[in-house]
């Protein structure tokens, strides 16, 4: 349930520009806002810095994550 959760909401963090930056911005609100569990909202938290990027991840060929 948890795993679902936080794949999820990555999911829309990384493709919803204005939800990226209300949670640079005001972590403590987004979290709050989606009802997050506490599990969930810790491991959040941790992750902000690498939801919140401006640059875009390379996936073209060649790269990591193709």
């Amino acid at each position: 349930m948890e795993e679902r959760q936080i794949q999820e909401f990555v999911y829309r963090v990384s493709h919803d520009e204005a939800l990226r930056q209300e949670l640079a911005s005001h972590p403590e609100v987004v979290i709050e806002r989606e009802k997050l569990s506490p599990g969930v909202a810790k491991i959040v938290a941790r992750l902000i810095p690498h939801l919140t990027l401006m640059q875009p991840l390379d996936t073209g060929p060649g790269s990591f994550w193709h």
